[in-house]
C-alpha cells in the first residue's frame, strides 16, 4: 500500500494536479468497484468451497474414496480430476463474467473519468513545475 493519502491530489504528466477523491467518488467507479467485488467473492467462495470438500472427503472418508470404484477408476481419482475440471469451469466463468458483466462498467468508468478531467472537474490547478 501507498503512504500517499487518497485525499491528495497527485500530479500527472502534464503538471496537472488529479482530485482522486473526486474520480473515486464517480458513480460509474463505484459501480465497477462493486461488481469486481462481487465476482471476486463469489468465484473466491467457491474455490475454498471446492477445495474444502475436497479435503474434507480425503480427510474423513478414505476407505469409501479408495474402494468405491466407477468404470474400474478409484473415486479419489474421479474427485481429483473433478477438483481440476472445477477449477478451469471457474476460470471460464472468470472470464465469461469478465466479458459480459465487468468490462461494461469499465468502459462506463473510463469514459466517465475521461469526460471529469477533460471538464477540469477532477483537475485543480496547474502546478508548476
Amino acid at each position: 500500500m501507498s503512504d500517499i493519502p487518497v485525499a491528495e491530489a497527485h500530479t500527472t504528466h502534464d503538471g496537472a494536479a488529479v482530485r482522486w477523491t473526486e474520480i473515486l467518488g464517480l458513480p460509474e467507479i463505484a459501480e465497477l468497484r462493486r461488481r469486481r467485488r462481487a465476482v471476486t467473492l463469489g468465484l473466491g467462495l467457491a474455490t475454498v468451497g471446492l477445495f474444502a470438500a475436497f479435503i474434507i472427503a480425503f480427510a474423513y472418508f478414505p476407505d469409501v474414496l479408495g474402494t468405491t470404484l466407477i468404470l474400474g477408476i478409484p473415486l479419489s481419482l474421479w474427485i481429483v480430476l473433478g477438483e481440476f475440471m472445477g477449477t478451469w469451469v471457474l476460470v471460464g466463468v472468470y472470464f465469461r463474467l469478465s466479458r459480459t458483466y465487468l468490462q461494461p462498467a469499465a468502459g462506463a468508468a473510463s469514459l466517465a473519468v475521461t469526460s471529469a478531467v477533460a471538464a477540469g472537474a477532477a483537475i485543480t490547478e496547474e502546478r508548476p513545475a
